[in-house]
């Protein structure tokens, strides 16, 4: 047993740390937002003057001026003297005063002929913008739309790493987010976990994850629980803490879907004394995954989650001496199995709050096969005391960097079995968490936008739309970040594809039609048209294709490792031919485009060779022909359909290996095919009459494929090769003396296609 621990209270610690979350968050919340640098809501009113006109009442009293004094040349008109005034403010202009009027009997020059001033522009629209990979980690979200991306906020979970509440996401967010949490539980009820029996549990969890690549998110997280329940001895039972360590990795497999695996190793403080010198350990692995309905539908702003893992749990043995009752299991949360668990849980990012829905089980395994003993002698099932709990929450996202979370978990079990703690039938939860961005996107990379307009008699403003569009790979369908986007003669700055989602909104178009320019290293241009109406926001989706690599060949040609002078032809994505001379050292390279080509190899003295081969893009083919001189005396001539050897092609007695008498003879079968260009042939394979029909027939088709097999081994695509086997049906020479039935077993070729 487990007695009470020597450190401060729970209900102290639980107290400072709830001052300190609101003193951070009050204190956030009356801070000035430091990066924004939008002007004031409202533009100054027209009527207003840019410079306050002096009242009368300050001016000083005239004095007339000395006879001697110079004359005095007449006050320039307002607008000279401020040209920023509207000129429609004429009444905003101080009134002359008598000191301002020189004595008649005073010559007065000319005064300078002034150009008339032009009226102050006036704002049409400010729009501040972040350039790509440099926006708020985690901005308010009070004000957007209600289907809005920015809406989402990834925060830390129970565990540490960003998720529901203990349902776990596979998406860990922008790289660089460091995240605090804190988490608050509290639960009390009578007649749990068994009856007459007064609960009453409060626990925190303090956690802190860090994301140091896009595909990889570290976390911990520090637990302690205090439970007074009035059947357990001591009645007070308050767990020192259990610490958790883990890492998640995970990648996109398909726009709005992501899924990774997770380790968690966790250690559980001993239990019979208050030294923390006994530990055991567990670990946790499970995998995840995300899906955002929103890459579906913009109109739907859900998020699906789900996990599947299992707890190999060892604090069931840091209890040895004594049986703990239910109550007891339940304060230290002792289990006695392993567990399989299950996770799924949805969410809904709106304006300023992201409701969520959880479900989770742990499924106890390797019970008896009886089941478990519950607390009054009875047998219940594993399944009917497995945890099931239902968790009800919502994450508070007004505020700027901080997130507050409440919620309800709601158990679903109401079955208690020794060996599994039992499963409360309510949980209320309070957290909140905090993130910063150790990268310091946000801060000051930024780009203020101000368009303003002079006020003119004319016509009315110009009706204006957006265009929003998400950029993705043609063939993975994958969004492509730093996609740039202008409209060619619009004058305006290009926008790029947000780094995550590949998404872009231009700047405010004309109505009507426009055409966009969209480009990006690597793929090819796309000029996508659209047709603006004024006020909304048109919506295309943009596939780019990536400009194809070009592959190479690297040929050589040698005789006994010598080169020779060869002609080669490709045919395939690109036909070429091309003359490799004797003189060439090192092999020749030449590039064309990826894809399956058939090169054959035509040397004067030397047996013609073929090579059926594929290149991928970007990749080099070395290829390497070893020719052979040709034979004195030809064993293969081309007939009009069908290839005539002088000698048959020998096999092993009753088998189909090929003997080596006969590759020289095979290698002529090649030639004859590479030189005369021949498309398709098909190869018979015939036998005698000794023997059982059925075998001969097998084993005649069995030599044909033999032929076909060593002939592909040569270069001859499989594809052009037809086998059949005729047995000892078509004999050309009777049977009766060993020299008909020789001639009877034979390979034929049958030209099809030229």
């Amino acid at each position: 047993m487990r007695p009470s621990r020597t450190f401060p209270p729970l209900a102290c610690l639980r107290a400072s740390l709830l001052t300190a979350v609101l003193a951070t968050s009050l204190a956030h919340a009356q801070a000035p937002n430091e990066w924004n640098t939008f002007p004031p809501s409202s533009p100054p009113s027209s009527s207003t003057p840019a410079t306050p006109a002096p009242t009368p009442e300050k001016q000083p009293d005239a004095q007339p001026p000395p006879a001697s004094a110079a004359p005095v040349p007449a006050a320039p008109t307002p607008a000279a003297d401020a040209p920023s005034k509207p000129a429609a403010e004429p009444a905003a202009a101080p009134p002359p005063t008598p000191a301002a009027t020189p004595p008649a009997a005073t010559a007065k020059p000319e005064p300078t002929p002034t150009k008339p001033a032009e009226p102050e522009p006036a704002v049409v629209s400010t729009q501040e913008r972040f350039l790509p990979g440099s926006e708020p980690h985690s901005p308010s979200t009070l004000g957007n739309p209600w289907n809005d991306r920015k809406n989402l906020r990834h925060t830390s979970g129970m565990v540490g790493g960003v998720g529901l509440l203990r349902v776990a996401g596979s998406d860990p967010g922008p790289r660089g987010l460091l995240r605090f949490s804190a988490t608050g539980e509290y639960f009390a009820n009578s007649n749990f976990p068994v009856q007459d029996a007064e609960n009453t549990r409060t626990s925190g969890t303090f956690a802190l994850s860090y994301v140091p690549l896009e595909f990889l998110e570290v976390f911990g997280a520090y637990t302690v629980s205090a439970n007074t329940n009035s059947r357990s001895s001591p009645n007070l039972i308050q767990a020192l803490g259990d610490i958790s360590l883990g890492a998640r990795g995970s990648r996109q497999w398909a726009p709005g879907f992501r899924a990774g695996a997770e380790l968690r190793v966790m250690s559980f403080s001993g239990v019979g004394n208050q030294d923390v010198d006994r530990y055991a350990f567990g670990f946790a692995p499970r995998v995840l995954a995300t899906y955002d309905v929103r890459e579906f539908n913009e109109k739907v702003p859900l998020r699906a989650h789900a996990n599947l893992g299992l707890i190999f749990d060892g604090t069931g043995d840091l209890v040895n001496s004594t049986r703990l009752n239910a109550a007891e299991e339940y304060a230290l949360n002792v289990n006695r199995y392993n567990r399989l668990g299950l996770g799924l849980g949805v969410e809904a990012p709106l304006t300023a709050v992201t409701p969520f829905l959880e479900f989770n089980l742990a499924y106890p395994l390797g019970t008896e096969s009886g089941g478990l003993v519950s607390p009054d002698g009875r047998l219940v099932s594993a399944a009917s005391a497995a945890q099931k709990t239902l968790g009800l929450g919502a994450k508070v996202t007004a505020l700027r960097d901080i997130t507050f979370t409440v919620g309800a978990e709601f158990g679903l079990t109401r079955t208690v079995g020794l060996g599994v703690p039992a499963t409360p039938p309510f949980n209320l939860f309070f957290g909140a968490s905090y993130t910063v961005d150790l990268l310091q996107r946000g801060t000051t990379t930024k780009i203020v936008e101000t368009v303003r307009e002079r006020k003119v008699d004319g016509p009315a403003a110009l009706q204006t739309g957006q265009v929003s569009g998400v950029v993705v790979d043609a063939q993975t369908r994958k969004p492509l970040a730093g996609v740039l986007v202008t409209v060619p003669g619009a004058g305006l700055p290009p926008v790029a594809t947000d780094p995550a989602t590949g998404r872009f909104l231009t700047h405010a178009l004309p109505a009507g039609g426009v055409r966009l320019a969209i480009q990006k290293e690597g793929y090819k241009l796309v000029e996508q048209d659209a047709t603006l109406t004024a006020g909304q926001t048109t919506t295309v989706e943009v596939a780019m294709e990536a400009v194809a690599k070009p592959a190479a060949f690297a040929f050589s040609t040698t005789s006994k490792k010598k080169p020779v002078a060869a002609t080669l032809r490709l045919k395939g994505a690109k036909e070429q031919e091309l003359t490799l001379s004797e003189s060439s050292t090192a092999p020749t390279k030449v590039e064309v485009p990826a894809g399956s080509y058939v090169v054959n190899v035509l040397a004067p003295g030397y047996l013609a060779q073929t090579r059926a081969v594929q290149v991928a893009e970007g990749a080099t083919q070395e290829l390497a022909f070893e020719l052979e001189p040709e034979p004195k005396k030809k064993l293969v001539e081309v007939k009009e359909n069908k290839l005539e050897l002088l000698q048959p092609v020998q096999f092993s007695p009753g088998k189909t290996v090929i003997l080596a008498d006969s590759y020289p003879l095979l290698a002529q079968v090649v030639d004859a095919i590479v030189r005369n260009d021949l498309q398709r042939l098909r190869i018979e394979g015939h036998t005698d009459n000794q023997g059982n029909p059925e075998l001969n027939l097998q084993l005649s088709k069995e030599r044909a494929q033999a032929v076909a097999t060593y002939l592909t081994q040569a270069g001859i695509d499989a594809s052009r090769l037809e086998v059949v086997g005729h047995g000892d049906t078509k004999p050309i020479a009777p049977n009766l003396t060993p020299r008909g039935r020789e001639l009877n077993r034979r390979v034929e070729f049958f030209i099809l296609e030229r």
